[in-house]
């Protein structure tokens, strides 16, 4: 295994080597400065990020970040983490009962119950949002979204195994400006969006943004006749920025969401298990033959709250930065679905979190002759309190008569409380190269007191006493430690090439199941090999990126159905090894073309496990079976063309995207899996000179139906495969008016 790693290592520096070692001297030269600025500002774009706690150039970047402007956002009609997987390679998306399962290269979540922490870390303006319920609110007036792929342990820190993703917001300006959008679309889809910015006081400026969103419903309950998978949400922002002085700045934020709709519904596709027919058609019961659709007695909920504020201090002493960042946050959700899939009433399932968070984190950055340097330390500290599942169930699952039971209730109180310190150091060893090294110390304590009931013997009461079964009510506490360091190379080879090399670690907290009496699962690590090379020619009118990469996954947590239970064990390693290819061209100016390919080859080993729906076979050999959301093939491709005429400015943009064949189960069940399928999309936009614009827009242009979650439900109900699907084609008009 080491030689072939090291194999894989050394063909992927020679490929970076061989694109620029002849012009590497070149480099050194002032000249070839100027031809790098002069291409980093080519028509094509480059963006500026911060993904690595400094500022660069998206082509001078040395790691793998897709970032996308908050006007591509829109021109794409992104407005939350579902719709950002369709534009960024080796990233997909799932949800289920409201939590979002975000994947990067194969390394995401598979989690379906409440209190448990996702492996891409999720950022809003520098503040680590826990509670995967909570980041699935809109995206509205942003700067930017920053997406990095790999382990970010340095940086980042803890649950950030898989990458990261952050959102960066406009901030307040010196000068009035603000804009206005309104639109409407099929399903009486109304959005409204609109920001106003500028200067307050001789030293205060303020921002101010709303999003509104309201819609019907993608499908309907045929039993009750209501809409499903509708939207109701809104969202403010508010920020005032204070500066005092050229060296100080404290910015203040506020932020509020709110959702309300009948949304998170589970749809039933398959039965799990072909031996086991599916307990509610079994008695008579009605299952919705266009997916679309479901039949419950019950209509879905979803009922989400959450706020924060944020200070943010900048100093800028003489010799160093410093930025601090202290933020509390509360996030509060409910979630109700039908989890047997028929129009029996044989179960439901009530999900609840109540999150309180709190954070504090410095970081002081300076140089130092060719050294550059950055420390910091983070203070994170949540609790969910009541967090859990209630699932009434029909004692006829059992053989009983048909009533509803009080059955399961798994509820406790979670609490973490986590402390991290980071260093980096880079050196400016030639005009050239650039050497980095760092790591980081994270110790986290989780603690919990919870209770568990599984009780035939009563009728269903909402509030009625709860009876736990022995071991519980229980309180316990476990404690985890790691250090994950990091090392960078960064090859200038010319002005029009860059390359890096890295090697990485991440590190994800331990835990524990509500309601199952077992020790708290151990963290798991990754160790990352990665190398890219960065191009830009033509006076940035093409670019040219690949990258190669190479994970080594242990002490995998993986999540199962266990009986009446989910629950969360270490079962696993893995191994991933994958190539992200990106191409932009703009032949000429105003038009603009290209693409991303990602191959993924993401495989479990040292994998032994019982298969819930089979429990008969016994353990099964899953070594070569490949991670769930990870598809070996995907690409994307857009076009686009922004025109003057006359007085206006005339934009055209189609983009397709291909995702490929995706496993939602360790055990590569086809039943529990979606096939490869295309997503097209279109939009014309015409500009004014005065402000205003009228947009068109189409998505999902074919109407494409695919799953973008599912897992199989307990064997009470016959195994009937539930999940997600990714929305149907939509289409509308958008005006707006910019000041």
């Amino acid at each position: 295994m080491r030689k072939s790693v090291v194999t894989k290592w050394m063909l992927l520096a020679g490929v970076a080597l061989s694109a620029g070692s002849a012009q590497a001297e070149q480099a050194a030269s002032e000249a070839g400065r100027a031809a790098d600025d002069a291409a980093s500002s080519g028509t094509t774009g480059d963006i500026v990020v911060t993904a690595l706690r400094r500022e660069t150039t998206l082509q001078k970047t040395p790691a793998a970040v897709a970032a996308i402007s908050g006007e591509e956002l829109q021109a794409r009609g992104i407005s939350d983490i579902q719709d950002l997987a369709t534009a960024v390679p080796s990233v997909s998306f799932g949800q289920t009962i409201g939590q979002a399962h975000i994947a990067v290269r194969g390394i995401g979540s598979d989690v379906v119950t409440a209190g448990q922490d996702p492996r891409v870390a999720f950022y809003q303006d520098g503040v680590y949002i826990a509670r995967p319920g909570a980041q699935l609110g809109g995206m509205f007036d942003v700067d930017r979204v920053e997406v990095l792929k790999g382990p970010q342990g340095t940086l980042y820190g803890r649950n950030a195994t898989g990458g990261a993703v952050s959102v960066v917001s406009r901030k307040p300006t010196d000068r009035l400006e603000g804009y206005v959008r309104a639109g409407y679309g099929n399903y009486n889809a109304v959005t409204l969006d609109g920001a106003i910015s500028g200067p307050i006081a001789e030293t205060l400026t303020a921002r101010i943004a709303g999003h509104f969103e309201h819609r019907d419903g993608y499908g309907k309950n045929l039993v009750t006749g209501k809409d499903i998978d509708d939207k109701r949400e809104v969202a403010l922002r508010g920020a005032i920025a204070w500066r005092p002085s050229d060296r100080l700045e404290l910015l203040t934020t506020v932020d509020y969401f709110r959702e309300s709709d009948n949304a998170f519904g589970l749809h039933y596709f398959n039965q799990g298990n072909p031996n086991v027919p599916v307990l509610g058609l079994k008695l008579g019961g009605l299952a919705a033959r266009n997916s679309r659709d479901i039949y419950s007695d019950v209509d879905p909920k979803a009922r989400t709250r959450s706020w924060g504020i944020t200070e943010e201090i900048s100093f800028d002493a003489d010799w160093a930065k410093l930025r601090s960042i202290t933020s509390y946050r509360k996030f509060k959700g409910f979630y109700l679905t039908d989890i047997d899939g028929t129009s029996v009433q044989l179960a439901y399932d009530k999900l609840f979190e109540n999150a309180k968070q709190f954070s504090q984190e410095v970081q002081l950055d300076g140089e130092v002759d060719r050294f550059a340097w950055l420390v910091g330390a983070l203070y994170f500290h949540e609790k969910n309190d009541g967090a859990g599942s209630e699932i009434p169930i029909n004692s006829v699952v059992a053989g009983g008569p048909f009533s509803l039971r009080q059955a399961f209730l798994s509820i406790g109180d979670l609490k973490t409380e986590s402390f991290s310190a980071y260093a980096r150091v880079t050196f400016d060893a030639t005009d050239w190269l650039k050497l980095t090294a760092g790591g980081r110390y994270n110790w986290e304590k989780k603690s919990i007191s919870d209770v568990f009931q599984f009780d035939f013997s009563r009728p269903y009461v909402p509030g009625a006493p709860i009876i736990p079964i022995p071991p519980f009510p229980r309180s316990t506490s476990d404690s985890f430690s790691g250090f994950t360091p990091s090392a960078t190379a960064e090859l200038r080879l010319s002005p029009s090439v860059f390359a890096y090399f890295t090697y990485s670690q991440g590190f994800k907290s331990g835990g524990y199941n509500i309601g199952v009496a077992q020790a708290a699962f151990r963290p798991e690590k990754i160790k990352s090999y990665e190398a890219g090379v960065k191009t830009t020619t033509f006076d940035g009118r093409l670019k040219a990126n690949l990258i190669g990469f190479h994970y080594d996954y242990s002490n995998l947590q993986v999540s199962q159905v266990r009986g009446q239970s989910t629950l969360v064990e270490n079962a696993a390693a893995a191994k991933v090894d994958g190539i992200e290819a990106e191409l932009i061209a703009e032949p000429v100016r105003g038009f603009s073309f290209g693409g991303n390919l990602s191959y993924l080859d993401a495989k479990y080993k040292d994998f032994l496990s019982i298969d819930p729906i089979n429990v008969a076979a016994g353990p099964q050999d899953l070594s070569g079976n490949r991670l769930t959301q990870a598809p070996k093939i995907s690409y994307a491709l857009f076009a686009q063309g922004k025109w003057d005429v006359g007085d206006y400015t005339l934009t055209l943009r189609g983009d397709y995207n291909r995702i490929g064949l995706q496993y939602f189960t360790p055990f590569n069940n086809p039943i529990v899996a979606q096939d490869g399928y295309g997503v097209g999309s279109a939009l014309a936009r015409i500009e004014g000179e005065a402000g205003w614009s009228v947009e068109a827009y189409v998505r999902n242009i074919g109407n494409t139906k695919a799953i973008a979650q599912t897992y199989v439900s307990s064997g009470m109900f016959g195994f009937p495969v539930l999940g997600a699907l990714i929305p149907p084609r939509t289409y509308g008009l958008t005006l707006g008016y910019k000041l």
